[in-house]
């Protein structure tokens, strides 16, 4: 009789449990070849799992046969019932290898600055929310990385920890404050531009309208200290055109007037990788862009935007954001007591009525201190951005002026005070929040 008569029902139960027995065992058994597999080779997987590719992964479970000892038998699909290395086992090992977080004591690899990182490297939901971002704002870890590199070794700060004989400028970066002030600062000129922070789809048109620059309130004149937070200035004026932009950068030189400026630059170029010599690559903030494609359509997108203004800021870190390395601390703090900008007045204060500049400025063009511009002014030649009145000859002509007894009539005091304070109010009206 045969032993699957359905008439047996004895035997035939038997032969179920005895089936199922030998299912789970031969399963139980890859199970455990598996674990010991990865336990043996963890630091491979880590180096293949960083690289973050599943087939990568597959792939060396496949082939790899000289540093595993393993026959290559085991790697092909056999009659054995303890090895039967089908697709199943293999995906079996990138299932262990990814989600049971036991199986090797490098637990940083899906983490980064006190967060968790993705699949694919960007941060995740939890930086958002520290950060302020919206849900599914795409910051990547090597952008983060970069603020660290630049922060840790620009020209000033390598310099500062080269003279104190220190490895590290700073002991901590809080990167989820970091980019929580400038997100701010920057969703506060979205929306100033088009009255929508949810923007996320930006044309060449749009990039076009977006201001050249913006003055932050700042009565901090000294030098060498960690620039304030975002949240204790605020945005005083908008440069819509590039024209209103250098205006006020030429007159914060000529007149001594600490502008607050930030420039701005929201081109096409600006979103792309920088291509950069190797001192300029020191000190410039530049992120790899590939990490942030543009929209289906072509339009830039809102984390487009933001690294380009990243860019311009050049990302320094800012109160609150980085502690700083107590030698280094410490060494601000002198220098903050003995620095001065040399700055008359900040635009803040002129434009609040703190400061009655036209006063101030005629008082120190009378001591001498302006003669050069006055003289300039008298000869009609205009102030040129980066050379200043025309450079050497300039210079030669001044001073051989100076040498024949020039000197600076009160006519000519109160013509130059009179416009820089026009030009000044001019631009003030034009750009001021």
């Amino acid at each position: 009789m045969s032993i699957f008569s359905i008439n047996d029902n004895s035997n035939y139960g038997s032969i179920l449990s005895q089936a199922k027995a030998n299912k789970e065992s031969k399963e139980n058994s890859k199970i455990n070849f598996a674990n010991a597999f990865l336990k043996q080779n963890a630091t491979k997987l880590n180096d293949i799992e960083n690289k973050n590719s599943q087939t990568l992964i597959r792939s060396e479970v496949l082939n790899s046969t000289n540093n595993n000892n393993i026959n290559k038998n085991y790697y092909t699909k056999t009659n054995s019932p303890n090895y039967d290395i089908s697709s199943e086992f293999k995906n079996s090992i990138y299932t262990l290898k990814f989600k049971q977080a036991d199986i090797s004591n490098n637990t940083s690899t899906n983490t980064a600055y006190g967060y968790s990182v993705d699949k694919d490297g960007y941060m995740g939901e939890d930086f958002n929310e520290a950060a302020g971002l919206p849900k599914d704002f795409k910051i990547h870890k090597s952008t983060l990385d970069e603020i660290e590199r630049v922060a840790e070794n620009n020209f000033y700060n390598a310099k500062i920890k080269e003279y104190l004989g220190v490895d590290k400028y700073y002991d901590n970066i809080d990167m989820a404050n970091t980019i929580k002030q400038y997100y701010n600062q920057f969703n506060q000129i979205i929306n100033h531009t088009f009255n929508d922070t949810n923007k996320t789809s930006f044309s060449e048109a749009d990039l076009n309208s977006l201001p050249k620059g913006v003055s932050y309130s700042s009565n901090d004149k000294t030098i060498g200290v960690m620039p304030k937070n975002y949240d204790k200035l605020q945005i005083t004026n908008y440069y819509n055109t590039q024209e209103q932009y250098d205006e006020m950068e030429q007159l914060g030189t000529i007149a001594s007037i600490n502008t607050g400026l930030q420039p701005l630059n929201f081109t096409p170029q600006s979103m792309q990788t920088q291509n950069l010599d190797q001192d300029s690559a020191r000190d410039t903030f530049n992120p790899d862009m590939s990490f942030y494609p543009k929209n289906e359509d072509g339009t830039y997108t809102k984390e487009n935007l933001f690294m380009s203004f990243l860019k311009s800021t050049g990302v320094p870190l800012r109160e609150d954001s980085a502690t700083l390395n107590p030698r280094i601390e410490s060494y601000q703090a002198t220098m903050a007591k003995e620095s001065f900008d040399g700055s008359l007045a900040s635009l803040d204060d002129i434009m609040t009525g703190k400061v009655d500049f036209a006063s101030l400025l005629k008082g120190y063009a009378q001591d001498g201190w302006f003669d050069a511009d006055i003289y300039a002014m008298k000869k009609g030649i205009k102030w040129q951005n980066h050379i200043g009145y025309g450079g050497a000859w300039f210079d030669n002509q001044f001073n051989q002026a100076k040498a024949n007894g020039w000197k600076a009539s009160s006519e000519s005091i109160n013509s130059y005070v009179g416009s820089i304070m026009d030009r000044l109010n001019n631009l003030i009206g034009q750009t001021r929040v």
